[in-house]
Order: C-alpha cells, then sequence, then structure tokens
C-alpha cells in the first residue's frame, strides 16, 4: 500500500476528468501483513488462513495474517496473484478507500492517486456528465461503507472476549537459519479459559455471536505452521512500514479542504 499522502478525497474539482482501471493482480498488497475482517467473512477466512487478535487501547478486532514480519505478505506471489482460497474483503476495493474529515467522524470516499490506476480520460469514469458520481463508482463506495460497518461490528463483539479474559498473548517465533525472531502483538483465543466459563458467561457469548468467532480463530490456528514455513523459507525483506489497517494513516500537509488526516481505524467512523 502506499504513503497516506497520496490518498485524496474523490471529487469533482480534482478528478472530474478522471477514470480508473481495475487491478489486475494484488502487488499494491505486498506489504500488508494483515487486514481487518469482517463479520460476514471470518468463517470463509478461517478455512483459508490464520486469524488473529490485535488490540488497540480497549478495542479488539479479528485480523488475516499474511506475514509475520513488518512489509511481509507471504501470499502475493512474485508474480501478483493472490495463492491463499480466500481474499479478505478489505483488499477488494484498491485503488479506494475512507478517510475521515478532520474533526469529524464522517466518512470520505478517497482514492489512491499513486496506485497507477487513475488514469485522464480513460478507464471508467468517476463522474457523469452532469458531475455526479457514477453508478460503478457508487457501486464501490457502497462496498467500501458495508464492508468498514462489518469490521466494526466484528470489533465490537471481539470486544466481549476481551472483557471476559480469553485473549491472551500468542508468542510466535520465526527460524532463519541462526536466526530467530519474535512476533509481537498478536493475541489468540485461551482454550483453557474458554472452556473454564460458568454456564451463564457460555451462553452469553454465543448469543452474542463471539463463540463462533472463538472457534474459527482457534480453527484457523493450524495454518500458522505453514505460515511460518513460508516466512523462514522467504528472504528477508527490506525493512519498511507494515501497512497496518486497524491503525491512523497520516498525510502530509495537501492543501485538502478536510484536512490532512486519513484514517482507516474503522471504529471511529461512524455511518
Amino acid at each position: 500500500m502506499s504513503d497516506a499522502s497520496t490518498i485524496f478525497p474523490v471529487s469533482r474539482e480534482r478528478h472530474k476528468d478522471f477514470g480508473w482501471r481495475r487491478f489486475s493482480d494484488y502487488n499494491f498488497a505486498a506489504g500488508t501483513t494483515f487486514a481487518p475482517l469482517a463479520d460476514g467473512e471470518f468463517a470463509k477466512a478461517a478455512i483459508h488462513l490464520p486469524l488473529a487478535f490485535i488490540q488497540q487501547g480497549p478495542t479488539w478486532q479479528l485480523v488475516a495474517l499474511f506475514g509475520l514480519l513488518p512489509g511481509q505478505n507471504l501470499f502475493v506471489a512474485p508474480q501478483g496473484h493472490w495463492i491463499a482460497g480466500y481474499i479478505p474483503a478489505h483488499l477488494r476495493s484498491y485503488p479506494f478507500r475512507i478517510g475521515r474529515a478532520e474533526g469529524s467522524n464522517d466518512a470520505v470516499f478517497c482514492i489512491d492517486e499513486s496506485s497507477g490506476l487513475l488514469v485522464r480520460r480513460g478507464g471508467e469514469a468517476l463522474f457523469d456528465a452532469a458531475g455526479q458520481l457514477t453508478q460503478a463508482a457508487l457501486d464501490v463506495w457502497s462496498f467500501i461503507v458495508e464492508v468498514a460497518r462489518g469490521e466494526m461490528r466484528l470489533s465490537t463483539i471481539c470486544g466481549h472476549l476481551g472483557e471476559l479474559g480469553l485473549l491472551e498473548p500468542w508468542p510466535l517465533t520465526i527460524r532463519n537459519g541462526e536466526d530467530v525472531q519474535q512476533v509481537d502483538g498478536l493475541f489468540r483465543l485461551s482454550e483453557a479459559k474458554l472452556n473454564g466459563l460458568d454456564d451463564a458467561a457460555f451462553a452469553a457469548i454465543r448469543r452474542n455471536g463471539a463463540l463462533s468467532i472463538a472457534y474459527a480463530q482457534l480453527f484457523s490456528t493450524g495454518h500458522i505452521d505453514k505460515l511460518v514455513e513460508m516466512a523462514a523459507s522467504r528472504p528477508k525483506p527490506v525493512s519498511r512500514p507494515a501497512h497496518t489497517p486497524s491503525s491512523p494513516q497520516r498525510a502530509e500537509p495537501s492543501g485538502l479542504p478536510f484536512g490532512q488526516n486519513i484514517d482507516i481505524d474503522w471504529s471511529k467512523v461512524k455511518f
């Protein structure tokens, strides 16, 4: 993913003569280490990808893991195609993103201008002759908003697991010859603590949907061994910041009317 300073709100003034091309490979995600999941997709993702919990302050999010080192995505092949059996919805709307107006929680439709997919007088139009977003652009925006809502709903449910103390640090190490690296910041469900819940607490997480999330994460841990093997066999990547979908992305001052803050922390976006 690109730096947030290249992400701008879609506007008639800036983009009326532009269209966009749909991406043909996943090289744009080659440095994306994980992505948040929406409530309608975590069961499918668990079949193909290792899932983990991450925490930011009081907020918990279920994410799909693509790598174990910053800037590493083991599921993007050198040719750019996706080699896992499931592609999280968070990645499917590129080069479009959701932003936030400074000082507001209003969602803003944005595009990554460094993607190479924004073209002048070509591709699929962003605006029609009347200066309104085309149906194709509106469809993308609707998809992004629905995914964001699903991520928020799933985050809320994951919070119930965290409140019950069922999430524990997940110690992982990667060996590359003599080099051993510890992976920090990931959490997993504690099966022992889950089994130790009393009947009332167990029934509560079943009712609020958290139990299915707990089991999905537990079942997905079988994929982690393969991920560790893939990581050990890959050459060490050049160190670069990982794209962290649940963390704010800061743009440099750009004279945007809504300020320079691009925020993709879904917990802060209200619809």
